[in-house]
């Protein structure tokens, strides 16, 4: 049996003023696009399965960044950075689409300038 392991990390720059919303401090901003980022965690594992389907031995890293439009808390303009990313295409892509579109909520006063950092390790078989 082959467990896999994933890896997160999180950058989170917040920009301008706005008149509406709350207004994080930087710390809270992260933990609170951590947490959203988070709840599509199933849906990531899912890419990393299909991608094992088809190397048993994939693993890197998917560097993904995006913004955080403050009128809305929509995550927009999400992309992987080919500087940060050592894995494989479809990978790349299915972890766009998982997390496209999601919204933080309440929204913040605030846009939002993020990276985070998705890292993958196939482990060896177990043993039994």
């Amino acid at each position: 049996m082959r467990t896999s392991t994933i890896l997160c990390s999180l950058f989170v720059a917040a920009m301008a003023t706005a008149c509406s919303g709350v207004k994080r401090d930087a710390e809270t901003y992260r933990a609170d696009t951590r947490s959203l980022l988070e709840t599509k965690n199933s849906q990531v594992k899912a890419c990393y399965d299909q991608a094992l389907v088809d190397d048993q031995n994939v693993s890197g890293e998917v560097l993904v960044r995006f913004k955080v439009e403050k009128k809305t808390g929509r995550l927009y303009n999400v992309a992987v950075d080919p500087a940060g990313t050592q894995a494989p295409e479809a990978l790349q892509s299915c972890i766009v689409r998982a997390v496209d579109g999601l919204v933080l909520d309440p929204v913040d006063r605030r846009e939002g300038v993020a990276s985070y950092k998705y890292t993958f390790k196939a482990n060896p078989p177990v043993q039994l």
